[in-house]
């Protein structure tokens, strides 16, 4: 069964020409409760390719319905550069709001791949191996899953405020998600650390079209909206 899903992928990948590039994806946001699935708010990711460098945003907000009951907002910043299929990242800021008060606002700095210093004053070194922060381990899984399509495992060094993290990517199938009755053909992606799952969409350069986290109790969904490409 695996020698039949490595060789589907592999058959996927040989006919894509892929490159990092530019996008602008819109997602929705939905929130599980009690009453079931509800419309929380909006997300953008947005990635601007340079050549080999990258600036890698996304901006997280509940809707202005919500505004009075909950008003959260989250902004991720990544600054970082692709040499020979390796991704590199250099900076990652996070900005994370509730209503006026500020609960989360850090900046890291990796330094020749081997060292990250963060804002709050931490240093760490790290292992020999593939360092990322928690917004570029997308495009590094991205770029990963089409370099070593036989892979089912991937390993990163992920950085955020409270030091480095080994995580595992774990190639779990194929799954068709439907999106506004467009059946989008992905490979569903499980993070058993993060309790993360992704649906990555051949279609769309393998970035997340589908994004499902569970935290404690909670339970949220991002499911992509619309996804543009610079003309």
């Amino acid at each position: 069964m695996k020698k039949t899903f490595t060789l589907i992928l592999s058959l996927f990948i040989t006919l894509q020409s892929y490159a990092l590039s530019s996008y602008i994806g819109d997602y929705k946001l939905y929130a599980k409760t009690k009453l079931g699935s509800m419309h929380i708010g909006a997300a953008q990711f947005v990635l601007d390719v340079d050549d080999n460098k990258y600036i890698y945003t996304t901006e997280a907000r509940t809707s202005s319905l919500l505004k009075a009951l909950y008003d959260y907002s989250r902004t991720e910043q990544s600054i970082g550069q692709e040499i020979d299929g390796e991704l590199i990242s250099t900076h990652f800021t996070v900005v994370e709001r509730i209503k006026n008060e500020v609960k989360k606002n850090y900046e890291l700095t990796i330094i020749d791949r081997n060292s990250v210093i963060s804002s709050n004053g931490k240093e760490w070194t790290i292992n020999p191996g593939n360092l990322v922060d928690q917004l570029s381990v997308y495009l590094a899984l991205s770029i990963d899953i089409q370099k070593n399509p036989d892979q089912v495992e991937f390993i990163y060094q992920v950085a955020d405020e409270d030091g480095v993290e080994y995580q595992k990517f774990l190639v779990e199938g194929y799954q068709t998600v439907v999106i506004q009755d467009n059946e989008i053909e992905t490979i569903v992606i499980n993070c058993p650390e993060l309790e993360l799952t992704l649906n990555l969409s051949v279609e769309h350069n393998f970035q997340p079209v589908l994004i499902h986290k569970i935290n404690g109790n909670s339970e949220f969904k991002l499911l992509l909206k619309k996804f543009k490409t610079p003309t």
